[in-house]
């Protein structure tokens, strides 16, 4: 409410008012304008900070889903250990932009990490090992060798998308913990906010990401 960026924002729009012509009230306006949109704005980043969904559990999972939400939940922790180091003012507003993006980033993990787990309790329900002794046993004119070999086919499906996902998970989660220890060392810099534009790039691309293969995933339920 009463930040550096926040009186800059409501002193710059009622000086602008005035080298405009305009009269003192009408700066007055404009002024309490800005700020109450300055407010809200911080507000709502606020509340989507706090408002990660309670029912992201990684204990909810198996192994290896499990692993990714809860580093992603231990990364957020991080994140937030590295604004309270931060110096209040711009750098740690901004550092406070960035976490809305990771709370977003732990977010779709776990909507990832869930379809991730559907496509392995998918795999592990079809019994490979059934599947062979019928196709050893029967002929290619057998009718259950042509359900086996159908069966098979959508086990070798499910396991290549389950290896993709899991595999662009591990690379997002390497990147992750890069981002963490760059921000740790930017909130010990002293006003100086220049550089997280990058990190905030680099955060919003890993949530892009996310999101391309939750889609594949949407994909994947929607065409089986």
């Amino acid at each position: 409410m009463i930040s550096p960026i926040t009186m800059a924002l409501v002193i710059g729009a009622a000086a602008l008012v005035v080298v405009s012509g305009g009269s003192w009230p009408a700066a007055v306006a404009a002024a309490v304008v800005v700020w109450f949109a300055r407010v809200g704005l911080a507000t709502l980043m606020a509340r989507r900070v706090a408002g990660l969904d309670p029912r992201i559990d990684p204990f909810a999972l198996r192994e290896p889903w499990r692993f990714f939400v809860r580093d992603a939940l231990n990364a957020r922790k991080r994140f937030a250990e590295a604004i309270a180091d931060a110096e209040a003012g711009p750098l740690r507003e901004r550092l406070r932009e960035i976490e809305a993006q990771m709370t977003e980033a732990v977010t779709v993990t776990w909507d990832v990490a869930r379809k991730g787990q559907q496509l392995t309790d998918a795999r592990r329900r079809i019994d490979l090992p059934a599947l062979q002794r019928v196709l050893d046993d029967a002929g290619p004119d057998d009718p259950r060798y042509a359900a086996a070999l159908a069966q098979r086919e959508v086990h070798s499906r499910l396991s290549a998308r389950e290896e993709t996902a899991r595999t662009r998970l591990e690379i997002l989660d390497l990147r992750l913990g890069e981002t963490i220890v760059r921000a740790s060392e930017l909130a010990t810099r002293t006003g100086e906010t220049t550089q997280l534009d990058a990190l905030a790039d680099q955060v919003n691309g890993m949530v892009g990401e996310l999101d391309s293969i939750r889609l594949a995933l949407d994909e994947i339920d929607s065409g089986s």
